[in-house]
């Protein structure tokens, strides 16, 4: 069994891709709004500090790419730039852009 270890903005990138073709286009609208240069932001899951990969922001919440468990996820982030909420959603990116058009900050 190999052993995990964190996505890289390149992978997550790939996937992003993937999942944008599966938008439909309001989807795709809010990811053009929201969308930002992926980069690696770190999170504390289960006492441990690891990094994800953040992909879009509207206002204080932000898309990030849960590598454990494989989908998109919302959160706010502090101001040392952690994800402050690790969620284990498993969300199409979709229905993550679908929450954050919703999120009131």
């Amino acid at each position: 069994m190999e052993e995990w270890r964190p996505a890289t903005v390149e992978e997550v990138n790939k996937i992003v891709g993937e999942h944008l073709r599966e938008c439909d286009a309001e989807q795709l609208a809010a990811f053009n709004r929201y969308a930002v240069e992926p980069y690696a932001a770190p999170i504390v899951r289960y006492g441990k500090t690891e990094s994800v990969v953040v992909i879009a922001r509207r206002r204080d919440e932000f898309i990030y790419w849960e590598d454990v468990e494989e989908g998109f996820n919302l959160s706010r982030v502090g101001r040392d730039g952690r994800i402050l909420e690790h969620w284990c959603n498993q969300e199409e990116l979709r229905f993550a852009l679908n929450l954050l058009e919703r999120a009131t900050a």
